[in-house]
C-alpha cells in the first residue's frame, strides 16, 4: 500500500503533524503501507530519523511523484499550487484538499472543520475566526478524526535525533562547560511576526531571573532569525547569566540545541512543536492563539493571557502577551520540578522479602522516594507489615502483570521502579535510574541484572554466561542510541505515560517498545545493579526460560516489530554465538558453552511447539521456581 501525505508548513505544523504517519502506519499494518511525505526543503531534516517515513521529498520535487499510482493521498494544503499537484494525482483514496470541477478549492467531507478555520477560510474571515473561537478539541484530535483515526491519544509527534545531532548537542554541552547533571531551562518566548505571540523583553527578564535564583539552572536563550536584537536586549538587560544558542540555527542544529534542555519555557512556536516532540517538560504561553487546539501530551502546563482576545489572532492587540500573570508561570514551574518517585517491589510467597526490602530501605540517594510492596499472599506482606515506612497493596493473585496495573490505576507517582521481591538492589540503584530520567528524552530505564551465583557450577556459570551477553546488548546499544529491552528484575519507566499494560506479553518488554515508539530513548544504567539468585537444576531452567522466552512471542499483537525488531529471538540468539568461543576461560566452560547453545536451541523448539502445535502461550500468573528462592 502507498500512501502519500502532503504537508510542506509552517514547520511547526510539520512537526505537530507528524504523528499521522505512525497512526498510518499502524492503522493499514495489514497492507505493509508505504508512507511518502511532501514538504517543504528545509524541513526535510525534521524526518531525518523518522522509521514511519520511509521517503521524504521536498516540494521542488514533487512533479516526480505525478506518475505513480497511490492508495492514499492526503492533501494537508489549501493553497493553490498544492490542491492542484494533488488533484492531479491517481489515486484510490483522497483526503484533504483538492480542486472540484470548476477548479476552485475544495474538501473533503472530514476535513473540512480544519480547512474551515484556517487565515483563508473560503467561508470568510468572521466565520473562521468564530469556529476557531469555539473549536474544543485539539489539533491530534481534529487530524486524527480527518484520517479515521478512532485511538488518537496514543499517537504523539514524532522527532528522534540522528547521531550527528546527539555529537552536536555534546559538542555544545562541552563548549559551555554543561552536564546532563546540571538543571537546564530553555527561555524560548519570542515568535514569528504573524501574530503577536512573544513575551515582553521585560517579562521575560523577570522569569530568567526567578528562574535563576530559585533553582539556580543554567538558562538557554533560544529564538529565531528575526529576534536578534530581541534577544540581544534580553542579555543585555539580564542580571542573571544566559547563554545565547543564537538565532539562525537551521532544522539541523535547533533541535539538537533543544535536546540539551531539562525543560523548556515557550510562547506558541515551533520551539514549542519541536520541545513537546522531544518529550520536554514544557510551560506554554498563550495569547493570540487557541488554548484548545493546542496539545501538551501530557508533558507539560498551558498559562494563557487573561485577556477578552485570546484566540482572536489577527484582531489580538500587540501587548495581549502581557496578561500573563507571571504568578501562574513560577506555580507551573513549580509543579513541574516535583518528581516524586515510587519503588514498587512485586512479590509472591517470598520468605526471604527481607533483603529485597532492606536493600530498597538503605538507598544512598538524593532523591526522595516511597516504597511500596505488592503480594497475594498474607504470609508476605506480614513480613511487609514490621517495616515502617513502607506502604503495602494486597493484590488478587492473579498474576505480576494484573497485579501492576491495578497499582497503575491509582498510584500517583512520576517514576515508578519496578523491582521483585526475591532479588536485591545496589545502594545506588534508585540514584542511578533517576539520574538518567534528567534527559527528558529517557522514557524508561533498565538496571543491570547480576546473579549471585559463582561460575564453578554449570548453572551458575549459564547464569553469568547469559547475563554478560545481555549486558553487552545493553551497553553496546546504549552507545549507538538504538533500542534497548528492559530487565523485570529491575527498570524504571514514567508512569504517566502508562495507563494499562498487557496480561499476555511480559511487561518489560513491551513497556520499552511503548516508549521507542512514541520517540522516547530507553536508557541503561549498569550501575545500577540487582543481584539474583538463578536455578540450580534442568527442570527449573527449561520451565523458568521457556516461561520467559513465550513472553515475548505476542509483542506484533501490541507494537509494530517489523520497524522496531524483536530484541529476543531465535535469531538474535544465532548471531551471539560468537560468546561461546571468547567467554569460557577453560575447557570446562567451553563444554559448558556448547551446553548451554544446545539447550537453548532446546528451549526454542519447545517454545515454538508449544505455541504452534498445543496453542499453550504466556499468560499472566504468578508461578513459582522454587531453586530461586
Amino acid at each position: 500500500m502507498k500512501i502519500l501525505i502532503i504537508k510542506t508548513g509552517a514547520f511547526g505544523d510539520v512537526v505537530r503533524t507528524s504523528f499521522i504517519a505512525q497512526a498510518l502506519k499502524d492503522k493499514y499494518k495489514s497492507k505493509n503501507p508505504e508512507i511518502y511525505w511532501i514538504t517543504d526543503l528545509r524541513a526535510i531534516p525534521l524526518f531525518n530519523n523518522n522509521p514511519y517515513v520511509d521517503q521524504v521529498i521536498s516540494g521542488e520535487n514533487k512533479s516526480s511523484l505525478k506518475d505513480e499510482k497511490w492508495d492514499l493521498v492526503i492533501n494537508l494544503e489549501e493553497d493553490l499550487e498544492n490542491c492542484e499537484f494533488a488533484s492531479s494525482l491517481k489515486t484510490n483514496k483522497f483526503i484533504g484538499a483538492f480542486l472540484n470541477k470548476n477548479g476552485m478549492i475544495d474538501y473533503t467531507s472530514k476535513s473540512a472543520y480544519w480547512f474551515n478555520t484556517s487565515r483563508i477560510s473560503k467561508l470568510g474571515e468572521t466565520i473562521a475566526d468564530n469556529l476557531k473561537k469555539s473549536n474544543k478539541k485539539t489539533h491530534r484530535q481534529i487530524m486524527s478524526e480527518i484520517i479515521g483515526l478512532t485511538n488518537w491519544k496514543k499517537y504523539t509527534p514524532f522527532l528522534r535525533l540522528t547521531n550527528d545531532q546527539r555529537k552536536f548537542a555534546k559538542d555544545f554541552l562541552r563548549r559551555y562547560n554543561l552536564s546532563r547533571k546540571d538543571l537546564i531551562v530553555g527561555i524560548n518566548t519570542g515568535a514569528a511576526d504573524t501574530w503577536p505571540k512573544a513575551l515582553s523583553v521585560k517579562k521575560t527578564v523577570e522569569l530568567i531571573a526567578q528562574i535563576y535564583k530559585k533553582y539556580n539552572a543554567k538558562i538557554l536563550l533560544f529564538g529565531g532569525l528575526n529576534e536578534r536584537k530581541r534577544n540581544l536586549e534580553i542579555h543585555n538587560h539580564s542580571k542573571a547569566p544566559i547563554i545565547d544558542t543564537g538565532c539562525g540555527n537551521d532544522l539541523v542544529e535547533f533541535p539538537a540545541l533543544v535536546s540539551v534542555c531539562n525543560f523548556f519555557i515557550t510562547s506558541d512556536s515551533l520551539g514549542m512543536h519541536i520541545a513537546l516532540a522531544l518529550k520536554k517538560k514544557s510551560i506554554v504561553l498563550i495569547g493570540p492563539t487557541s488554548s484548545n487546539e493546542l496539545d501538551t501530551y501530557g508533558l507539560g502546563e498551558k498559562v494563557v493571557a487573561k485577556s477578552k482576545y485570546v484566540c482572536t489572532y489577527r484582531h489580538a492587540p500587540k501587548d495581549i502577551m502581557d496578561k500573563i500573570d507571571m504568578s501562574e508561570i513560577y506555580s507551573a514551574i513549580k509543579r513541574i520540578f516535583r518528581l516524586k518517585v515510587t519503588l514498587l517491589i512485586t512479590a509472591f510467597k517470598e520468605p526471604n522479602i527481607d533483603k529485597a526490602i532492606e536493600s530498597a530501605l538503605n538507598q544512598k540517594t538524593k532523591y526522595p522516594y516511597d516504597i511500596l510492596v505488592s503480594a497475594p499472599d498474607d504470609d508476605t506482606l506480614t513480613i511487609v507489615k514490621k517495616y515502617k515506612n513502607i506502604k503495602f497493596f494486597k493484590d488478587s493473585g492473579k498474576g505480576k502483570s494484573y497485579a501492576i496495573n491495578s497499582i497503575l490505576k491509582n498510584l500517583d507517582t512520576d517514576i515508578l521502579i519496578l523491582t521483585d521481591g526475591d532479588v536485591h538492589i545496589s545502594e545506588n540503584s534508585v540514584e542511578k535510574i533517576i539520574g538518567m530520567f534528567n534527559n527528558s528524552e529517557i522514557g524508561c530505564v533498565t538496571g543491570r541484572p547480576v546473579p549471585i551465583e559463582n561460575k564453578k557450577t554449570k548453572y551458575g556459570y549459564w547464569a553469568n554466561f547469559l547475563f554478560e551477553a545481555a549486558h553487552m546488548l545493553r551497553k553496546q546499544a546504549a552507545v549507538n542510541n538504538s533500542f534497548i529491552e528492559c530487565s523485570g528484575y529491575l527498570f524504571a519507566f514514567r508512569k504517566k505515560m502508562i495507563n494499562k499494560i498487557p496480561l499476555d506479553v511480559a511487561e518489560d518488554s513491551v513497556i520499552p517498545y511503548f516508549f521507542w515508539e512514541k520517540g522516547y530513548d530507553v536508557g541503561y544504567s549498569e550501575d545500577a545493579k540487582v543481584y539474583i539468585k538463578n536455578v540450580n537444576n534442568w527442570k527449573d531452567w527449561i520451565k523458568q526460560k521457556t516461561r520467559t522466552s513465550k513472553a515475548h512471542e505476542t509483542l506484533e499483537k501490541y507494537v509494530n516489530t517489523k520497524i522496531t525488531k524483536r530484541v529476543k529471538t531465535f535469531a538474535t540468539e544465532a548471531n551471539g554465538l560468537k560468546l561461546i568461543f571468547s567467554y569460557p576461560k577453560n575447557f570446562k566452560e567451553f563444554i559448558w558453552s556448547l551446553e548451554l547453545a544446545c539447550a537453548r536451541f532446546y528451549m526454542w523448539l519447545k517454545v515454538f511447539y508449544d505455541i504452534k502445535f498445543k496453542n499453550k502461550h504466556y499468560g499472566d500468573a504468578w508461578e513459582r521456581i522454587e531453586s530461586t528462592k
